[in-house]
């Protein structure tokens, strides 16, 4: 059975410890140029469901007063 993860290393050390599981082929680490995990990591606040729905419908009622 093969599982394919997606993690986020917060420590170099953990990026060693891998490669050492590795090497014992216990593992196989593929490298992803994910460009999200970044950009997740620079948003303040993240926001529920139903805030986005609040802005969202703030931001379409300036849209609809401006026209």
């Amino acid at each position: 059975m093969i599982n394919t993860l997606t993690i986020e290393l917060t420590n170099q050390k953990a990026y060693k410890l891998l490669k050492e599981l590795e090497e014992l082929n216990l593992i196989k680490v593929i490298k992803n140029n994910n460009k999200t995990s970044t950009l997740r990591g620079k948003i303040k606040s993240q926001m529920d469901e139903k805030a986005i729905d609040n802005q969202l419908n703030d931001l379409r009622g300036e849209w609809q007063r401006d026209i």
